[in-house]
Protein backbone atom coordinates (compact mmCIF):
# COMPACT_ATOMS: atom_id res chain seq x y z
CA UNK A 1 0.00 0.00 0.00
CA UNK A 2 1.43 3.60 -0.76
CA UNK A 3 1.97 5.77 2.13
CA UNK A 4 2.14 9.67 1.82
CA UNK A 5 4.75 11.79 3.85
CA UNK A 6 4.97 15.33 3.62
CA UNK A 7 7.22 17.99 2.41
CA UNK A 8 9.63 20.11 4.57
CA UNK A 9 8.30 23.07 5.89
CA UNK A 10 9.69 25.10 2.98
CA UNK A 11 7.52 23.17 0.38
CA UNK A 12 5.17 21.23 2.24
CA UNK A 13 2.03 22.28 0.40
CA UNK A 14 3.25 22.12 -3.01
CA UNK A 15 5.19 18.76 -2.43
CA UNK A 16 4.25 15.32 -1.69
CA UNK A 17 5.56 11.90 -2.15
CA UNK A 18 4.27 8.43 -2.44
CA UNK A 19 5.87 5.54 -1.03
CA UNK A 20 5.22 1.72 -2.21
CA UNK A 21 4.05 2.91 -5.69
CA UNK A 22 4.42 -0.01 -8.18
CA UNK A 23 4.96 1.12 -11.77
CA UNK A 24 1.54 0.44 -13.08
CA UNK A 25 0.16 2.44 -10.52
CA UNK A 26 3.16 5.26 -11.03
CA UNK A 27 1.73 4.84 -14.73
CA UNK A 28 -1.76 5.36 -13.81
CA UNK A 29 -1.30 8.36 -11.85
CA UNK A 30 0.18 9.75 -14.62
CA UNK A 31 -2.25 9.00 -17.25
CA UNK A 32 -5.35 10.13 -14.92
CA UNK A 33 -3.18 13.73 -14.23
CA UNK A 34 -2.87 14.17 -17.79
CA UNK A 35 -1.38 17.79 -19.14
CA UNK A 36 -1.61 19.23 -15.80
CA UNK A 37 0.95 21.68 -14.15
CA UNK A 38 2.57 19.08 -12.39
CA UNK A 39 6.44 17.48 -12.14
CA UNK A 40 6.49 13.63 -10.80
CA UNK A 41 9.43 11.88 -10.30
CA UNK A 42 9.62 7.81 -9.90
CA UNK A 43 12.29 5.87 -8.24
CA UNK A 44 11.81 2.55 -7.26
CA UNK A 45 8.85 2.32 -5.45
CA UNK A 46 8.70 6.61 -4.56
CA UNK A 47 6.37 8.77 -6.01
CA UNK A 48 7.01 12.78 -5.33
CA UNK A 49 4.46 14.69 -7.14
CA UNK A 50 5.45 18.82 -6.83
CA UNK A 51 3.09 21.76 -8.13
CA UNK A 52 5.47 24.44 -9.24
CA UNK A 53 5.15 27.96 -8.07
CA UNK A 54 4.63 30.58 -10.06
CA UNK A 55 8.28 31.91 -9.46
CA UNK A 56 9.14 28.21 -10.63
CA UNK A 57 7.70 29.19 -13.96
CA UNK A 58 8.90 32.54 -14.16
CA UNK A 59 12.64 31.08 -14.05
CA UNK A 60 11.53 28.26 -16.33
CA UNK A 61 10.35 30.28 -18.76
CA UNK A 62 12.84 32.81 -18.46
CA UNK A 63 15.89 30.10 -19.38
CA UNK A 64 13.59 28.77 -22.41
CA UNK A 65 13.73 32.17 -23.78
CA UNK A 66 17.69 32.86 -23.26
CA UNK A 67 17.65 29.02 -24.98
CA UNK A 68 15.70 30.10 -27.68
CA UNK A 69 17.34 33.11 -28.71
CA UNK A 70 20.98 31.98 -28.55
CA UNK A 71 20.42 28.86 -30.62
CA UNK A 72 18.93 30.80 -33.25
CA UNK A 73 21.83 34.06 -33.14
CA UNK A 74 24.22 30.74 -33.24
CA UNK A 75 21.94 28.75 -36.01
CA UNK A 76 22.75 25.61 -34.04
CA UNK A 77 20.28 22.73 -34.37
CA UNK A 78 18.32 22.43 -31.52
CA UNK A 79 14.90 20.28 -30.49
CA UNK A 80 13.69 21.45 -27.36
CA UNK A 81 10.84 18.78 -25.70
CA UNK A 82 9.47 21.30 -23.12
CA UNK A 83 8.56 19.06 -19.65
CA UNK A 84 8.33 15.62 -21.43
CA UNK A 85 8.17 12.59 -19.49
CA UNK A 86 11.19 10.39 -19.64
CA UNK A 87 11.43 7.34 -18.14
CA UNK A 88 13.03 3.18 -18.30
CA UNK A 89 10.43 0.78 -16.64
CA UNK A 90 13.42 -1.89 -16.76
CA UNK A 91 15.30 1.10 -14.31
CA UNK A 92 12.27 2.14 -12.26
CA UNK A 93 12.51 5.29 -12.94
CA UNK A 94 11.31 8.45 -14.58
CA UNK A 95 10.76 12.48 -14.02
CA UNK A 96 9.87 15.70 -15.96
CA UNK A 97 12.55 17.88 -16.38
CA UNK A 98 11.21 21.62 -16.39
CA UNK A 99 13.00 22.16 -19.75
CA UNK A 100 14.51 20.01 -21.90
CA UNK A 101 16.72 20.19 -25.18
CA UNK A 102 18.25 17.95 -27.83
CA UNK A 103 21.06 18.97 -29.88
CA UNK A 104 24.01 16.77 -30.77
CA UNK A 105 21.88 13.82 -30.08
CA UNK A 106 18.81 15.25 -32.38
CA UNK A 107 19.74 13.06 -35.39
CA UNK A 108 18.77 10.01 -33.05
CA UNK A 109 15.98 10.10 -32.17
CA UNK A 110 13.26 8.22 -34.51
CA UNK A 111 9.83 9.67 -33.75
CA UNK A 112 9.46 13.06 -32.23
CA UNK A 113 6.07 12.44 -31.63
CA UNK A 114 7.20 9.65 -29.20
CA UNK A 115 10.30 9.53 -27.29
CA UNK A 116 10.98 5.95 -26.13
CA UNK A 117 14.48 5.84 -24.30
CA UNK A 118 14.72 1.91 -24.54
CA UNK A 119 15.75 2.58 -28.10
CA UNK A 120 16.49 7.09 -28.22
CA UNK A 121 18.81 9.13 -26.45
CA UNK A 122 17.44 11.27 -23.45
CA UNK A 123 17.92 14.85 -23.57
CA UNK A 124 21.47 16.44 -24.18
CA UNK A 125 20.26 19.11 -21.57
CA UNK A 126 17.81 19.46 -18.94
CA UNK A 127 17.10 22.25 -16.70
CA UNK A 128 16.13 22.02 -12.88
CA UNK A 129 14.70 25.40 -11.03
CA UNK A 130 15.71 24.38 -7.52
CA UNK A 131 12.63 27.28 -5.95
CA UNK A 132 10.40 25.15 -3.84
CA UNK A 133 12.63 22.25 -3.96
CA UNK A 134 16.44 20.17 -4.40
CA UNK A 135 16.89 18.94 -7.43
CA UNK A 136 20.05 17.39 -6.41
CA UNK A 137 17.51 14.13 -5.07
CA UNK A 138 16.76 13.78 -8.96
CA UNK A 139 20.28 13.48 -9.72
CA UNK A 140 20.49 9.40 -9.39
CA UNK A 141 17.51 9.36 -12.01
CA UNK A 142 19.13 11.46 -14.59
CA UNK A 143 22.29 9.79 -14.29
CA UNK A 144 20.53 6.65 -14.75
CA UNK A 145 18.64 7.83 -17.88
CA UNK A 146 22.18 8.80 -19.17
CA UNK A 147 21.11 12.68 -19.31
CA UNK A 148 24.83 14.23 -20.53
CA UNK A 149 24.15 17.64 -18.53
CA UNK A 150 21.92 19.81 -15.77
CA UNK A 151 21.34 23.28 -15.76
CA UNK A 152 20.71 23.71 -12.22
CA UNK A 153 19.47 27.29 -11.15
CA UNK A 154 18.19 28.32 -7.34
CA UNK A 155 17.10 31.72 -7.45
CA UNK A 156 20.89 33.46 -6.94
CA UNK A 157 23.23 30.67 -8.91
CA UNK A 158 23.37 28.62 -12.20
CA UNK A 159 25.22 25.87 -11.93
CA UNK A 160 26.39 23.23 -14.88
CA UNK A 161 26.30 19.44 -13.84
CA UNK A 162 28.49 17.26 -16.69
CA UNK A 163 27.86 13.43 -16.06
CA UNK A 164 31.10 11.85 -15.40
CA UNK A 165 32.00 8.54 -16.85
CA UNK A 166 32.12 6.96 -13.72
CA UNK A 167 28.78 7.49 -13.43
CA UNK A 168 27.85 10.99 -11.31
CA UNK A 169 27.49 14.61 -12.11
CA UNK A 170 30.13 17.58 -11.49
CA UNK A 171 29.84 20.61 -11.41
CA UNK A 172 31.95 22.12 -14.15
CA UNK A 173 32.54 25.93 -15.27
CA UNK A 174 31.00 26.04 -18.85
CA UNK A 175 27.95 24.34 -20.84
CA UNK A 176 29.42 22.08 -23.68
CA UNK A 177 26.45 23.54 -26.17
CA UNK A 178 27.18 27.12 -25.06
CA UNK A 179 30.74 26.96 -24.33
CA UNK A 180 31.79 30.51 -24.44
CA UNK A 181 28.54 31.43 -22.04
CA UNK A 182 29.39 32.97 -18.91
CA UNK A 183 27.11 31.42 -16.47
CA UNK A 184 27.07 33.64 -13.66
CA UNK A 185 25.96 36.53 -16.65
CA UNK A 186 22.77 34.12 -17.10
CA UNK A 187 22.27 33.86 -13.64
CA UNK A 188 22.10 37.53 -13.55
CA UNK A 189 20.01 38.17 -16.27
CA UNK A 190 17.83 35.85 -14.29
CA UNK A 191 17.69 37.67 -11.23
CA UNK A 192 15.88 40.51 -13.06
CA UNK A 193 12.68 38.54 -13.62
CA UNK A 194 10.59 40.80 -12.01
CA UNK A 195 10.91 43.29 -14.62
CA UNK A 196 7.56 42.92 -15.53
CA UNK A 197 8.32 43.20 -19.26
CA UNK A 198 9.95 40.39 -20.63
CA UNK A 199 10.00 41.83 -24.22
CA UNK A 200 12.58 44.32 -22.64
CA UNK A 201 14.26 42.08 -20.89
CA UNK A 202 14.77 39.42 -23.62
CA UNK A 203 15.77 42.60 -25.80
CA UNK A 204 18.87 43.28 -23.40
CA UNK A 205 19.93 39.70 -22.99
CA UNK A 206 19.96 39.27 -26.50
CA UNK A 207 21.82 42.71 -27.07
CA UNK A 208 24.08 41.45 -24.33
CA UNK A 209 24.79 38.08 -25.87
CA UNK A 210 24.94 39.83 -29.54
CA UNK A 211 27.75 41.67 -28.66
CA UNK A 212 29.61 39.36 -25.82
CA UNK A 213 29.21 35.94 -26.81
CA UNK A 214 28.25 35.36 -30.41
CA UNK A 215 31.69 37.19 -32.10
CA UNK A 216 33.88 34.52 -30.33
CA UNK A 217 31.66 31.66 -30.83
CA UNK A 218 31.79 32.31 -34.55
CA UNK A 219 35.51 33.51 -34.38
CA UNK A 220 36.02 29.66 -32.55
CA UNK A 221 33.96 28.41 -35.72
CA UNK A 222 35.88 29.68 -38.51
CA UNK A 223 39.36 28.66 -36.70
CA UNK A 224 38.23 24.77 -36.50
Amino acid sequence: MATASPGTRHDASRRIALRGVDWADYQAVRNALGDRSVRMTYDRGVLEIMTPLPIHERYKVLIGRMIDMMTFDLRVRVVGVGSATFQREDLEKGLEPDQCYYFKSAERVADWARIDLSVDPPPDLAVEIDIAGDSRRRLGIYAALGGPEIWRFDGERLDVLSLHKRGDYQSVSNSEYFPFLPMEEVARFLRQYALGDDTAWAAAFQDWFRESVLPQAREHRNDE
